[in-house]
């Protein structure tokens, strides 16, 4: 009984020491195998959203801007200029003989027809005149007739017959002169025109190519405007012009001539357009607004706040290629308005940035948003 109890008492420590050995290898084996299990699942738990991160903040990075698709379209230009109307044909009238007005057959103001007398000068010593020089010639001849036939007797010189041919050629020009000085005693109107001026009374003496008035065609006008050298190249002969006048009328004209040179002050290309003016209503020396219709051509609209310069100062703007990278386009302005700016330049059709572009630069690649059309 007594070794039984020996016994129960070293088994308690025995027990302990057991359990405590076994506790010691399985936290040194089976311990360390948990420990390390769970270190790696923590780290491939970090390790993935690492992953996703990186990709969401390349995302993040990028700039966020809004685009819409445009296309060229066909637009409509003009140019509006003022200039003044002018006769499309102006002379000064000077008298072709001298001597007293006889008639004036047209007053100031009138319309001529071309042909029509507008005045007559008196004829009665140039009818004189042209008497005795028929006379002369008369005389001159028979001295030729005379001068051959002696000549064919041997009783005068070829000298004697030269010089009575040239005495007659000598008359009959000075006939000839004085005949047409008769002619030119009626003044004839070359065009059908307007007498503008007259300054002559009847009875008036008048010296030779004496100055007399001024004679002009207004049907067609000619209106004279300066356009601008950034312009002239649309402009061509044959454009139709709408004219208004200072008067309020409205007429149809065409472009007829466009000047090879510039003006070396003001750098404009001087320019005439016609307008018929069949009854002679229309008078010259007025203001006329001439509204130039340009030939068509193929531009961009959008507003005028998304241009921008490039590099080189120029004009420009910016749009995106298919990779949503940012382009940076040179630009001309052709056509401006309160709401929106026409340019060429670009292809038919562009993403052109609409919001954000003051944010972007070229070579970016940026999200992309596009507005609907």
């Amino acid at each position: 009984m007594e070794s039984l109890m020996d016994l129960k008492s070293k088994a308690g420590p025995i027990t302990a020491v057991t359990v405590l050995g076994a506790a010691v290898v399985w936290m040194a084996v089976g311990g360390n195998g948990i420990t390390q299990a769970q270190a790696q699942d923590s780290a491939s738990s970090v390790t993935a959203p690492k992953i996703e991160q990186n990709v969401s903040i390349e995302n993040i990075l990028k700039k966020k801007v809004q685009a819409q698709v445009i296309s060229a379209q066909i637009m409509e230009d003009s140019i509006t200029l003022s200039g003044t109307t002018q006769p499309s044909k102006e002379i000064q009238l000077t008298s072709g003989a001298a001597g007293k007005v006889r008639n004036i057959l047209f007053k100031k103001g009138d319309y001529v027809k071309k042909g029509k007398a507008i005045l007559s000068i008196d004829t009665r010593a140039l009818k004189s005149d042209i008497a005795n020089a028929k006379a002369l010639i008369a005389q001159r001849q028979l001295e030729l007739d005379g001068a051959v036939k002696l000549k064919k007797q041997k009783y005068s010189s070829a000298v004697n017959v030269a010089t009575s041919k040239a005495d007659l050629t000598s008359a009959k020009a000075a006939l000839r002169t004085l005949e047409i000085d008769l002619e030119n005693t009626r003044l004839i109107a070359p065009f059908s025109g307007i007498l503008n001026t007259l300054d002559v009374e009847v009875g008036q003496l008048l010296q030779n190519n004496a100055a007399i008035g001024d004679f002009v065609s207004i049907n067609p006008l000619t209106i004279e405007i300066n356009v601008p050298q950034k312009k002239i190249s649309r402009i061509q002969q044959g454009l139709n012009a709408s004219v208004e006048l200072s008067t309020g009328d409205i007429v149809e004209g065409i472009v007829s001539y466009v000047s090879s040179v510039a003006d070396s002050d003001t750098r404009s290309i001087a320019i005439e357009i016609k307008v018929p003016n069949q009854d002679n209503k229309i008078p010259a020396g007025i203001t006329a607004h001439v509204d130039l219709a340009l030939p068509k051509r193929m531009a961009h609209a959008f507003s005028a706040a998304l241009l921008t310069l490039d590099n080189n100062g120029k004009t420009a703007v910016k749009t995106l290629n298919i990779d949503n990278e940012v382009i940076v386009s040179p630009v001309e302005i052709i056509k401006s308005d309160r709401d929106q700016v026409w340019v060429s330049g670009l292809p038919q059709n562009i993403n052109i940035i609409t919001v954000g572009q003051g944010f972007t630069k070229a070579g970016e690649i940026v999200d992309a948003y596009y507005k609907n059309q």
